[in-house]
């Protein structure tokens, strides 16, 4: 393949150092972001990413309150060479407005580069001149590890591997079969926290509204729900668990047809839960959107959540992206999560075997779950 055209914070890379050298800005300042942009005819957002990349590669000193700074000629040089590593996305998540998870997760390699002694470049397959430079294997050899946000393409991953240049880790997803470094949350032990603390209220039917086909996707949460009802002695009924029958939004990407069949498949697994002989007094959600989807067909049937009817969710987007304030979930720590994928990227050389690393998570307790009626 044939080597494919400089991205765009590459370019503005060129320019940035242009601009220092025709200025001679050697120990001086830069001027602010929205001239320095307009200068290159990039956006802020690309610009402050590229401030970063500098940063981390000594050439800028970023000084809260007071600007950006060019370091004296020859001090950017360092012991320890800088690890170039790219960020593989689906889209730049971190432009997203408001809370974004992965937009989060790349927040953290990119603002833990400098400390890391790293310099990244997020390329994003919803681009295609970005894309296409994810294809060129070629070009991709100037990489020294990758980091692959939520792309478990196995394909993809197969890729990176085969160019043997360092690490290949996988943050926020699942893959077989590679040698590659896996970055997830503590699924089972937050979830196991999630159903200790309902049984710690006194809740015995305990409901669980897990993914489609666990065993690949993510056996950990349901692993950690089964968990805590087996120290408690208590058996694992399968008339409380619901499982979507066909691929869910959980791992493919978002689209109204997916929400309206979670929807469905939400609201039939709460009727069905309900119409048993012996109904739950609580319900735990896969994650937060499964919880907020059971939370709302509770209450449309005239039922009180955390009064009648326990709910509690995992990941606490619901709280971070202001949907809902009041329901019990186990936060992750996206950040945590990016700057552990960024440690282990750069790290070194390429390790033999795959292995995982997992981020805890910490409950948060609210509203949505009381004890029950009786207890």
């Amino acid at each position: 393949m044939t080597m494919g055209r400089p991205s765009i914070q590459d370019e503005t890379c060129r320019r940035v150092r242009e601009i220092i050298e025709r200025q001679n800005l050697w120990g001086r300042q830069l001027a602010g972001e929205r001239v320095v942009a307009g200068e290159v005819g990039v956006s802020r957002m690309t610009l402050r990413h590229v401030l970063a990349r500098l940063e981390a590669e000594g050439l800028l000193e970023r000084r809260h309150g007071a600007g950006t700074f060019v370091r004296a000629r020859g001090s950017s040089s360092r012991a320890k060479r800088t690890a170039n590593l790219a960020v593989l996305a689906y889209s730049h998540h971190e432009s997203a407005d408001g809370w974004d998870l992965r937009g989060e997760m790349i927040r953290g390699i990119l603002g833990g580069a400098g400390g890391a002694r790293a310099s990244c470049t997020v390329l994003a397959l919803d681009r295609p001149e970005e894309a296409a430079q994810i294809a060129d294997s070629r070009g991709m050899r100037r990489f020294d590890g990758f980091i692959s946000v939520g792309v478990d393409r196995h394909e993809v991953l197969a890729g990176l591997v085969a160019l043997r240049r360092g690490p290949v880790v996988l943050l926020d997803g699942y893959v077989r079969g590679l040698p590659v470094v896996t970055v997830v949350d503590a699924g089972h032990e937050g979830m196991r926290t999630v159903t200790r603390h309902l049984l710690g209220l006194g809740h015995r039917r305990i409901a669980f509204i897990d993914c489609h086909n666990r065993e690949v996707n993510n056996p950990e949460k349901f692993g950690g729900y089964r968990s805590a009802l087996a120290e408690r002695g208590i058996a694992l009924d399968q008339e409380l668990v619901a499982a979507p029958p066909g691929p869910d939004d959980a791992y493919t990407e978002d689209s109204p047809e997916r929400q309206r069949e979670l929807e469905a498949f939400c609201a039939a697994a709460i009727g069905r839960f309900l119409s048993l002989s012996s109904p739950p007094t609580a319900i735990i959600g896969f994650d937060d959107r499964r919880a907020l989807l059971a939370l709302a067909e509770i209450e449309r049937r005239g039922l009180r959540v955390g009064q009648e009817l326990s709910v509690a969710g995992f990941g606490d987007q619901a709280a971070r992206k202001g949907l809902c304030r009041r329901l019990t979930s186990s936060r992750i720590y996206p950040r945590k999560m990016g700057r552990a994928a960024l440690a282990a990227a750069a790290a070194g050389p390429a390790p033999a075997e795959g292995r995982t690393i997992f981020v805890l998570t910490r409950l948060r307790v609210r509203d949505t779950t009381r004890p029950p009626i009786g207890a």
